[in-house]
């Protein structure tokens, strides 16, 4: 029963943050210009910060809801706006488009090579 409860809880926990990402990515981060290594570099202070503050402060987080889903929810937001803002997923978004890689266009071009008229070849012709 314990393994039910936490599996619903994570799924839960997933859908709100896909959720809130969803709105911020709508009414925020879309206008927001920044450098993608910027928001790289704080999602992993994000990550790695609330494990060393316990470290070092030696804090009880066994109960505090805060310290268990904020730093996770917020680094996984971070996370998902750096993918935005680097372009991995404009893969998925156009199919038409030629990729190579994570998204990025190729420069190689699709070349048709047409054949040239030849007006006087009919007028040349003896029979």
């Amino acid at each position: 029963m314990v393994w039910v409860k936490l599996l619903v809880q994570m799924l839960l926990f997933a859908v709100i943050v896909l959720v809130v990402y969803n709105v911020l990515k709508y009414y925020v981060l879309s206008k927001i210009k920044i450098n993608k290594w910027i928001v790289f570099a704080v999602a992993v202070i994000v990550l790695i910060l609330p494990n060393i503050l316990v470290g070092a402060l030696k804090l009880n987080i066994q109960n505090n809801v805060f310290w268990i889903y904020g730093p996770s929810s917020l680094f996984i937001v971070l996370f998902l706006w750096f993918i935005d803002l680097s372009g991995w997923n404009k893969r998925a978004n156009s199919s038409k488009a030629t990729t190579s890689g994570f998204g990025k266009k190729s420069n190689k071009k699709d070349v048709i090579i047409r054949p040239k008229a030849k007006p006087n070849r009919v007028k040349n012709k003896k029979d």
